[in-house]
């Protein structure tokens, strides 16, 4: 079971940071960040599955390949900004959070456009 592994470095993590926290703020910083790491890296391999499931989805139903490269960017660019809001908040910048946060929305709006315009496509030629 993964997720108990998850648990058990994010558990480490946290006590180690509020050790840290006391004598040396900068160092707890990075003992975070590597533990946001180590944690990311550990649910990486599962990704595969769902990529390769998303895949043949594509393949059965035609979508366009760019529609589902943008969906997989799309995703990635969600997680990885809520990762480094996180990290941002836990530094003590709540401000470069709310940038970072807002800079992924933007993103992902811009990435979604190609998907909005296929879906229009779609239901501009079922309609008679």
């Amino acid at each position: 079971m993964d997720i108990v592994k998850i648990i058990g470095v994010a558990l480490m993590t946290t006590f180690s940071v509020l050790i840290l926290k006391q004598s040396h703020p900068e160092i707890a910083v990075l003992v975070s960040v590597a533990g946001g790491i180590i944690i990311l890296l550990m649910f990486v391999q599962s990704l595969s599955g769902v990529i390769a499931n998303i895949t043949s989805i594509v393949s059965r139903t035609g979508i366009r390949s760019e529609v589902f490269s943008a969906l997989l960017k799309i995703i990635g660019i969600g997680y990885l900004t809520e990762f480094a809001a996180g990290v941002c908040k836990d530094a003590g910048n709540e401000s470069m959070a709310q940038k970072v946060l807002l800079a992924g929305k933007v993103i992902i709006l811009v990435l979604s456009l190609p998907i909005v315009n296929n879906l229009i496509d779609i239901v501009v030629g079922i309609l008679p």
